[in-house]
């Protein structure tokens, strides 16, 4: 079935505890104009999006339509007919989910990926879809939709994150241990890239499980920034005693001291550096040359390019992507001298920047 040949409305009455979900502004952007934006996508070109809604609201709701869609809105009273396709208010939805789930002949309840249900949920929406604009530009493909679904069969039981938390250490650690123990036959090497593969799933499905469960917690944060810290060296200075082991070579006893230290001192200079930024706020916002405005915008722009190239090189999803594949032909010893030289970089590249921008 065409998701086009779909009669996908809108219900627009929902409430939250400020009044109708509709009015809340996530992202910039009123909620029924994000789900316009969706229903647009999805209906036949040219036909009307239908948004149910209390006849006292339409006036309310034909504002928020304003821009491109005002036209192209009709508003009813009553709930949707029976056979509709209904996108809520009080969901955000996964489009490209949404659109398979639809031409499939699925629920778009298939397709939601954070519900405005209660006024916890309300206040952390932007965060949470700001986070998911954000994270996993690879795992997204693979890895955050297994760990969505993990989370959903979770929900319900007595499973809490914490424990999914140590047993992606624990997987990080079997791998570590499978590499320093010099196991490289192609069973090692698929097993080690099946506990990293794991490992990513289950440290992606915890945060998922939390807010599910209402169970975040400050021990928990806790618990899993340092879990992954610890996995994560532990990890390279295995992938360093192997590749000792293997040639005698001390330079690998050398690139894991210092991929230690640079990632170490990288964190600490990134930390250092937001409390500074903070503190430069608080006082007075630091002076700007007149030729750095529009004049320099060209520059500015090609920098900010590159900057995201090399923080995207450095994000934690790629490197887990990087020491999957990496495991799989047994090479991981690239992975260690690679981002040995990239944090220390990283490190010096942000203290220099910060000691100018701040002199």
């Amino acid at each position: 079935m065409s998701s086009r040949a779909v009669h996908l409305v809108i219900d627009a009455r929902p409430r939250g505890p400020r009044g109708l979900l509709a009015a809340e502004v996530v992202l910039g952007r009123s909620v029924l104009g994000h789900l316009l934006d969706v229903a647009v996508e999805l209906t036949s070109p040219g036909a009307p999006v239908v948004v149910h809604a209390r006849e006292e609201e339409h006036g309310q709701l034909r504002e928020l339509a304003g821009g491109p869609h005002q036209s192209g809105v009709a508003f009813v009273c009553g709930p949707p007919r029976a056979d509709a396709a209904v996108l809520r208010t009080d969901c955000f939805y996964d489009v490209a989910r949404l659109r398979r789930g639809l031409r499939q002949g699925r629920s778009p309840e298939s397709a939601v990926i954070w519900r405005l249900d209660h006024p916890g949920r309300l206040a952390t929406a932007e965060e949470e879809l700001t986070r998911r604009l954000t994270y996993q530009p690879l795992g997204r493909y693979w890895a955050f939709p297994l760990a969505e679904r993990l989370a959903e069969r979770l929900r319900p039981t007595s499973i809490r994150p914490n424990a999914l938390t140590l047993t992606t250490a624990a997987l990080m650690l079997s791998a570590a241990g499978l590499t320093a123990a010099l196991a490289n036959g192609w069973v090692e090497r698929f097993l080690v890239a099946l506990c990293l593969s794991l490992a990513l799933v289950l440290d992606t499905a915890d945060g998922r499980l939390a807010r599910l469960q209402g169970t975040s917690s400050a021990l928990g944060r806790w618990l899993d920034q340092v879990l992954d810290e610890l996995a994560d060296l532990t990890l390279h200075a295995a992938i360093a005693w192997a590749a000792f082991l293997h040639d005698g070579r001390s330079i690998w006893l050398v690139l894991g001291i210092l991929y230690a230290s640079g990632k170490y001192l990288f964190l600490i200079q990134s930390l250092l550096g937001n409390e500074l930024e903070r503190g430069m706020s608080e006082t007075a916002a630091p002076a700007r040359s007149p030729d750095r405005g529009s004049g320099g915008r060209g520059g500015s722009g090609v920098v900010e390019r590159l900057a995201g190239v090399v923080r995207i090189v450095g994000h934690a999803d790629v490197r887990w992507h990087l020491w999957i594949g990496l495991a799989v032909v047994g090479r991981l010893d690239v992975a260690l001298a690679a981002y040995a030289c990239y944090f220390a970089a990283r490190a010096v590249g942000g203290a220099v920047r910060k000691g100018v921008r701040y002199a």
